[in-house]
């Protein structure tokens, strides 16, 4: 087995034994809808890059059906993104801020991580600044879509009613 099977196994690991310990059970609807709204946005996202030259993925699942990685495209980036969304400071810019930098930033060196010793990911003409603008951006969309869908404010702060 290669080091890119075992590196797949372990994210694939990894991501189970995450959604199950610490995706709570009254914030799963909200995990779900943010899985699924980044999900789509990476999908159409990962596709313009990889058809425009910016990246190569040269080990992949389904190597005949897509061009894509479908374990960092279709859920480890995803999965991320609904912690993020589920975990989010609820009251001031600063914290939700610094909130969203720092998870980008993890993000970040986990996927240079992989492209620089696995045979997963091959940054083309790309680099890990456009990256993290990339993911800044989704996780943004992906952010103010399940706020619209669940009718709380998306970059105000929100108001907490003490009952």
């Amino acid at each position: 087995m290669t080091l890119e099977r075992l590196v797949l196994i372990a994210i694939w690991v990894l991501i189970i034994t995450a959604i199950v310990l610490f995706i709570p059970r009254k914030k799963r609807r909200e995990a779900v809808l943010a899985f699924l709204a980044c999900q789509a946005v990476t999908w159409v996202n990962s596709t313009l890059h990889v058809q425009f030259g910016l990246l190569q993925f040269p080990v992949r699942e389904f190597p005949k059906a897509s061009e894509l990685l479908f374990t960092s495209e279709y859920m480890m980036y995803p999965v991320m993104c609904a912690f993020y969304y589920i975990y989010e400071p609820k009251s001031g810019k600063l914290p939700r801020l610094l909130y969203l930098a720092a998870c980008i930033t993890c993000l970040c060196v986990v996927d240079t991580v992989i492209e620089k010793y696995t045979e997963l990911i091959k940054y083309t003409n790309y680099s890990v600044f456009l990256t993290w603008i990339d993911f800044v951006v989704i996780f943004l969309i992906t952010n103010i879509y399940c706020k619209w869908y669940f009718k709380t404010p998306a970059f105000n702060e929100e108001k907490r009613v003490v009952q």
